[in-house]
């Protein structure tokens, strides 16, 4: 098992934060760790709250090199790069010298050691590390993270999940969606949970993030000085606050009743295919590996996604050039999809 040495000293700083009514702690010895993991809760629905007991998670953060770790541990690649060693109960998250452990004395418990190389310390590697831990962190408690944009129809209160890679079309959707008068929630990640009977998502990340293309076609016309330039670990994308450009479309939480699978074709017409609940079941498994990969989550987090498959309508969209840069006809097709 991992060290239990570097534990023993009493953390530098303390912060406690609040999310979908979780409280995750973060401890960390340097004060320029916590402002890192702070800077990027910022970016995120994360909201600093008071001290408590009884953390739902916690986030241990060393400014050391990490232990090394048992023989005879199974092992998988993780991209980036990465690779993750497991005895399938502990996790341990392996990119260049940093390393997070998961389920290290406690099933909620999460350490963090940040490498001290140089490409370790990059923005783009820091704000990796940053996720992965804050991810598993929430995975213990109950949150499971969804790379996932979600929109509010205005007129029934209907939620819209678009469920898909990167490059699917989420991000643009969503902006057009918003732009037409939709809620929202985020563009590009969501946490999923199980409340009673229910499956509901609640936004994590606050930017959305939308292509040159997205941005030319006319959707945030008047907007682009609120556009910011493009972050270095996604550099063909520019963020923006949707507050300041749809203040009054932000919804926190929904209950989803429809998930669209959307995918961008270079043909004109948009069509969309009905799935049945194996079918959209499926391929959540497949946009959820950690479904899979934390047994000691996955229970759990297989029994949201079960229920959220069978809770929503779900669809395959082939999205075609007539919904991009026309708000209202993206609006017209979502809305007859429900």
């Amino acid at each position: 098992m991992v060290s239990t040495l570097e534990t023993s000293a009493r953390p530098a700083t303390v912060s406690f934060y609040a999310v979908a009514g979780r409280a995750i702690c973060v401890e960390a010895d340097e004060a320029w760790a916590a402002e890192l993991f702070d800077l990027h809760f910022a970016g995120w629905h994360f909201k600093r709250s008071e001290a408590t007991a009884n953390p739902s998670a916690s986030i241990r953060v060393f400014d050391t090199p990490p232990p090394e770790l048992p023989r005879g541990l199974e092992s998988f690649e993780l991209t980036p790069g990465g690779r993750c060693h497991t005895d399938g109960l502990t996790y341990h998250l392996a990119y260049d010298d940093s390393l997070v452990s998961v389920g290290c004395g406690a099933a909620s418990s999460i350490k963090v050691w940040i490498g001290r190389r140089e490409s370790s310390r990059r923005e783009a590697a820091l704000a990796r590390l940053v996720f992965n831990a804050a991810m598993a962190a929430a995975r213990r408690c109950g949150l499971y993270e969804l790379h996932a944009a979600c929109v509010v129809a205005p007129a029934r209160g209907t939620g819209v999940l678009f469920l898909g890679p990167s490059g699917a079309g989420k991000s643009t959707l969503t902006a057009q969606l918003a732009s037409a008068g939709w809620g929202y929630l985020s563009d590009d990640s969501l946490l999923l949970y199980e409340s009673g009977e229910r499956a509901e998502v609640h936004a994590l990340r606050r930017a959305f993030s939308v292509t040159e293309q997205t941005v030319s076609a006319g959707s945030l016309a008047g907007f682009e000085d609120s556009l910011n330039v493009p972050a270095p670990f996604d550099p063909w994308k520019r963020r923006f606050d949707p507050l300041e450009i749809f203040p009054e479309g932000y919804a926190e939480t929904c209950t989803p009743s429809a998930i669209i699978f959307p995918s961008v074709t270079n043909v004109r017409a948009s069509r969309a295919e009905g799935l049945g609940q194996r079918e959209a079941m499926a391929l959540l498994i497949r946009m959820c590996p950690w479904a899979g990969y934390d047994r000691a989550a996955a229970r759990a987090h297989l029994g949201a996604l079960s229920r959220l498959a069978k809770s929503c309508r779900a669809f395959r969209l082939h999205a075609g050039t007539d919904l991009f840069g026309d708000a209202a006809r993206t609006a017209r097709f979502v809305a007859a999809l429900l």
